[in-house]
This record gives C-alpha cells, sequence and structure tokens, in this order.
C-alpha cells in the first residue's frame, strides 16, 4: 500500500509567495503611502500645498528626519487610515500649512 503526501516544495513555495506577499512594507513605500493619504486629507480640508512644497517635503518637514523609521511611520499610517483628516498627523500637517500661508 502507497501513501501519498503532499509535496513538500508545493508547500514551501506557497508559504514563501504567502510571506512575501503579507511582508510589511519597506521605509520608502510606507513614506509614499502616508504622503498619498496626507495629500488626500488636504484635498479632503479643502486646502492646497504651496507651489514651492511637494508632500514628501512637507511631510519630512513636520516629522523631522529622525521619525523616518518604519515603526514610527506604521504608526502614523494606520493613525491616518483609521482617524482620516482627524489624524494627529493630519492635523499637524493643516497646521502646519495654515503657518506657512501665514508667513508668505
Amino acid at each position: 500500500m502507497e501513501t501519498s503526501f503532499p509535496s513538500s516544495s508545493t508547500s514551501t513555495n506557497s508559504s514563501t509567495a504567502s510571506d512575501a506577499q503579507s511582508a510589511p512594507p519597506d521605509v520608502e513605500q510606507l513614506f509614499h503611502f502616508i504622503c498619498d493619504e496626507y495629500t488626500r486629507c488636504v484635498h479632503e480640508a479643502g486646502r492646497v500645498l504651496p507651489p514651492e512644497w511637494t508632500m514628501p517635503d512637507l511631510v519630512r518637514t513636520m516629522l523631522g528626519d529622525e521619525a523616518i523609521q518604519h515603526g514610527f511611520l506604521t504608526d502614523a499610517y494606520y493613525d491616518v487610515m483609521l482617524c482620516g483628516t482627524h489624524s494627529w498627523g493630519c492635523e499637524e500637517l493643516l497646521n502646519l500649512l495654515d503657518l506657512i500661508n501665514y508667513v508668505f
């Protein structure tokens, strides 16, 4: 009597593919996601960026270079996804835009 077992290489390949798909995004990708969400927040709030600013520049200015780390960006991303324009990041960004527009 011969028993057939699933191929271990098949389960390993599908497991590896599943792990790759569920792997957290890298810092650069996460930063890009956050910039996209903050752009949406600015638009929903009826604001526009001054022409001399890009969203990535504005976010780097708001957060500071030391905050551009995976853990912090992950928290900021989930906060904006859950709270939208009421997230701390969007509120800080809108305050910074007010300050920039007031100065200019």
